[in-house]
């Protein structure tokens, strides 16, 4: 049940761009950083058999990052993290190895820039893999144009595989109805769907064909009010299929305060926003029911998250902060207990800080009780 949870309050992180978590101020040089497991706790694990970095986690640095930091900061139990970091004076990483908790490494990461700051060679490895990438760039374009994948598992061969990023990317143009106040964008694409026996293969055609990718409908302020998006290339009949309908509400101001999702032209779901942060969101399927609920500090810092089942309350998550870190969580889960009476987990962070204002360690302390401690050894350049 946790992992479901946990799941659904990733989307909080979208509405906290003011606080700060994991992130490292500064100009570091290296960051050493792992958790100590407290008083006979552990990582949170769904399954048994799991490792410590969780349930079927795909094990690249980005998703093990964000999910220590969203299980950290936002719920009662915590994940894995440990991992050496490595950085050049422009804060771009240079290197960085991340392990098991036996010592053992997962994986083994390795980044060369050129002088532009572009990305042009990435390396992972672990005993039984190797990954090794390089990119290319039409002069001083910021943007990949050709990929180059050397893939090697073991004692098998070297596979190599070259992509040309430009060639994913079809060709948009539009067609401006002024009458109706209506954009068509159409995709030129040669990929169509062969039909072989009983099954459709992918491929490209000798010819290009245009194909209705959105639909933009406009006020008379030229405000987006509606929008239906069209998957130009999975049918197997080749067909245009929409696959979403949204319509959109304004304040006076311009501020989208509303969207609308529609399902087979009914009303599938909807976001309500102010000045551009979540208030609601809502989703019914005919069967079943659910929503969020945000609040605000004075800062535009979530104060406090709800969720609710129908119009049974599964989650709510009020959030206390000091100097933009958060020092306090209530956390309640009623998920599968809606009907009881709980009590919420009262979570409470203890900093300690470095010269430069990073956090150097954090206790997570569950209802008086110290269970994990996070912590980071920073260098910097001088």
């Amino acid at each position: 049940m946790q992992q479901l949870l946990y799941f659904l309050i990733l989307t909080s992180s979208l509405f906290q761009s003011q606080v700060i978590k994991d992130s490292v101020l500064g100009n570091p040089k290296y960051v050493k950083e792992y958790v100590v497991f407290l008083n006979d706790s552990g990582p949170f694990t769904f399954m048994k058999g799991d490792n410590e970095y969780g349930h079927a986690t795909r094990m690249v640095p980005k998703i093990l990052r964000r999910s220590m930091s969203g299980s950290w900061f936002e719920t009662d139990f915590c994940r894995y993290i440990n991992n050496e970091t490595y950085y050049d004076k422009n804060r771009n990483i240079t290197k960085e190895t991340w392990y098991y908790k036996s010592g053992e490494i997962v994986d083994d990461y390795t980044y060369t820039y050129d002088s532009l700051g572009r990305l042009i060679n990435e390396k992972s490895k672990n005993d039984y893999s190797e990954d090794n990438y390089h990119y290319f760039y039409d002069k001083e374009s910021k943007v990949v144009n050709f990929r180059e994948n050397y893939y090697k598992i073991e004692d098998e061969p070297i596979k190599k595989y070259v992509h040309h990023i430009e060639s994913f990317k079809p060709l948009f143009i539009t067609k401006y109805d002024t009458v109706k106040r209506t954009d068509s964008i159409f995709a030129i694409t040669d990929k169509i769907w062969k039909k072989s026996d009983e099954s459709f293969t992918q491929r490209k055609d000798s010819i290009y064909h245009k194909r209705l990718s959105r639909v933009k409908i406009y006020n008379n302020k030229y405000e987006v009010t509606e929008e239906k998006i069209f998957d130009h290339e999975s049918d197997y009949q080749n067909k245009i299929i929409l696959t979403r309908h949204l319509k959109y509400e304004y304040d006076e101001f311009g501020n989208i305060t509303k969207q609308i999702n529609f399902n087979d032209g009914k009303r599938y779901s909807y976001i309500m926003f102010d000045s551009g942060k979540i208030l609601e969101q809502k989703t019914d399927d005919g069967s079943f029911s659910s929503s969020q609920v945000y609040s605000y500090t004075k800062n535009n810092m979530l104060e406090r998250e709800t969720l609710y089942g129908g119009d049974k309350l599964w989650r709510d998550i009020k959030f206390e902060y000091k100097n933009n870190h958060i020092v306090k969580l209530l956390y309640l889960d009623k998920f599968g207990r809606e009907d009881k009476e709980i009590e919420p987990t009262v979570i409470i962070f203890k900093y300690k800080f470095d010269k430069q204002k990073n956090w150097t360690e954090i206790i997570k302390n569950i209802n008086g009780k110290d269970l994990y401690k996070w912590v980071r050894e920073i260098k910097y350049y001088e």
